[in-house]
């Protein structure tokens, strides 16, 4: 075996011999020094992931079934906000897995619209905003909506109602319309979308008349009477006894129409005949669609009961004011007909 010699010389010292071992121990021990400084050198400061600051913003505009709210983001955290609202509910910390707004991104003071609220109940909000790292929420705040009054408006679905109360019932004073609209070709399906149709294929005749529903669609596919089928929280679609007691109450089925009816021709065909209006009901004649298409527009006005007829599946009660006479027909009628509804409290 050959030895390896090593010499080193050092200033103003005689050259010494090392053998191999203690080369590789000093090679060992320079790179280990060498390795220990380089890993000494700072990492470059990396700030932590911040969600955004949020302040929820007073509530205002409360009503028995609406609420106005908003936020202030003082801070966007370490990314853009890409959502923000508010969120609302009976619990103490509402959150966006429950109900919320969507009120756009960025840093933007926003308002928030509260909607389909119930009366006299204790709601929470507290305002939110999104970005890449999580979702921040502002302080919460508590409210309480007032008792509701009737012929006080309410607001459901970006629409605002006048209510009339007629005896002990408190009613819609307008036809309902809400959901998107579909032509009246095609039936309103349990596909997961509130649809409506039109008269004549045209929304502005909704924003007018009120829509026109399909039973079924109008009842969200359940069948017992007195649902609350598509009003808003707090009302249901009235049931036969509900029409009874009011058509009782207006001096029976031969006069009670005209009591219902608005008065004049302005949303009337003539000869508009008992018209009155006495109940403030406000009925217009906003026409149905049936099989054939649409028919009856300033003639007629039929409007659901959440009563199905007993002795036909495919029918359900209905009741019918018409420009010619000052009664009321109550009657079944089918079921994929397309005619109006009226909520009332229950």
């Amino acid at each position: 075996m050959c030895k390896i010699k090593l010499y080193l010389q050092f200033k103003n010292e005689p050259m010494k011999k090392i053998n191999f071992p203690q080369f590789s121990l000093m090679v060992a021990a320079f790179l280990t020094t060498l390795f220990f400084l380089i890993g000494c050198k700072k990492d470059p400061v990396v700030p932590d992931a911040t969600t955004p600051t949020v302040i929820t913003t007073a509530v205002s505009g409360i009503t028995p079934s609406s609420a106005i709210s908003g936020g202030i983001i003082s801070s966007k955290g370490t990314s853009d906000v890409t959502a923000k609202g508010v969120c609302w509910g009976i619990s103490s910390k509402p959150d966006i897995s429950g109900l919320h707004t969507s009120d756009g991104t960025g840093t933007a003071e926003y308002t928030s619209n509260l909607a389909n609220l119930s009366p006299n109940t204790t709601y929470y909000v507290r305002a939110y905003a999104t970005n890449a790292s999580g979702t921040g929420y502002g302080t919460a705040i508590t409210f309480t909506t007032p008792q509701f009054t009737c012929e006080v408006p309410i607001t459901y679905e970006g629409k605002t109602y006048e209510t009339v109360l007629i005896n002990s019932q408190c009613w819609f004073k307008e036809n309902l319309n809400v959901g998107s609209r579909i032509n009246g070709n095609v039936n309103q399906t349990n596909n997961g979308i509130l649809e409506k149709h039109c008269y004549n294929d045209v929304e502005a005749n909704c924003n007018f008349y009120g829509a026109l529903y399909q039973w079924e669609e109008m009842m969200q596919y359940v069948t017992t009477p007195g649902a609350q089928g598509i009003c808003p929280p707090g009302w249901h679609i009235p049931t036969e006894l509900d029409w009874t007691i009011l058509t009782d109450y207006l001096g029976g089925e031969n006069v009670a129409g005209g009591k219902m009816k608005e008065a004049g021709l302005n949303n009337w065909a003539s000869p508009n005949t008992g018209a009155t209006n006495s109940s403030g009901f406000t009925a217009f004649g906003a026409g149905r669609h049936k099989t054939e298409g649409f028919d009856g527009i300033m003639l007629i006005s039929t409007f659901w009961s959440s009563t199905p007829d007993s002795a036909t599946a495919t029918y359900a009660w209905s009741h019918t004011l018409d420009s010619s006479g000052g009664d009321i027909y109550n009657g079944p009628g089918q079921k994929d007909n397309s005619v109006s509804v009226r909520c009332i409290h229950d």
